[in-house]
């Protein structure tokens, strides 16, 4: 029979070794204020913060990317390769408006389930595109989460803003369709920076949901971030190498 002392022990040397996992995977951001000095030399600049009165995380990050808006537009509009590039990104693939109606009515619980209902190739998310318009595209994402959290998967509404694609400026933003999270909505804004270089700012409001510690929320919020601006930037390299 094992000891008391035995089991506390036990229990605070798992303990280290789940904050030490914590560490590894969530080590603590940079918290910058925004400048263009700074992000002409390549600063990723970024800021995570709680929402009072919630357990949401409201974050924020700008990059510059050596490419023009347009080909990063390429890049953030590609949402059926995010697996590719996107951190933490298992599978992705664009939803068509009729199979997400089916998908509200059964609302499947788990990756399983709504992978079932999706179709077994995906729709090419440039088929919705109206070039200098608005238009809508739905996105299902598998995100990897680190043990002992269990992964996230969701459909999100997503409004792509070519409106003033005349200006090089381009926007995105989205809501949460469903998910095993409590929230997910966000957007983007490409702005040109120089001569054929792009702006990027990444806004995300984010609550995973589940028995997850607000401290493991905060640090992964903040270091995944800038991770996002940084693979923008090797896609970006590949279409439009320097």
């Amino acid at each position: 029979m094992v000891s008391p002392v035995t089991l506390t022990r036990r229990r605070l040397s798992w303990a280290w070794a789940v904050l030490g996992a914590a560490a590894f995977f969530f080590p603590s951001p940079t918290f910058s204020a925004d400048s263009p000095d700074r992000l002409a030399s390549g600063e990723i600049v970024s800021f995570c913060e709680d929402v009072p009165g919630t357990s949401q995380k409201r974050g924020e990050v700008k990059g510059v990317i050596d490419a023009p808006p347009e080909i990063v537009w390429q890049v953030i509009t590609d949402v059926n390769n995010y697996k590719d590039f996107m951190p933490r990104t298992l599978k992705s693939m664009a939803v068509r408006p009729e199979r997400l109606k089916g998908i509200l009515e059964k609302k499947p619980v788990t990756p399983k389930e709504v992978e079932a209902l999706l179709d077994p190739a995906p729709p090419d998310p440039a088929s919705y595109r109206v070039p200098a318009r608005k238009y809508l595209i739905y996105l299902y994402s598998l995100l990897d989460f680190p043990w002992p959290i269990s992964n996230r998967w969701y459909i999100i509404k997503i409004l792509q803003d070519e409106t003033l694609c005349a200006r090089h400026i381009y926007k995105s933003n989205w809501s949460l369709e469903i998910g095993n999270l409590r929230e997910n909505c966000g957007e983007w804004l490409l702005e040109p920076f120089g001569n054929n270089k792009t702006k990027v700012t990444y806004r995300l409001l984010t609550d995973p949901g589940g028995h997850l510690p607000n401290f493991l929320t905060q640090k992964g919020t903040a270091m995944t971030m800038p991770q996002i601006i940084s693979s923008i930037r090797k896609r970006a390299g590949i279409l439009y190498p320097r």
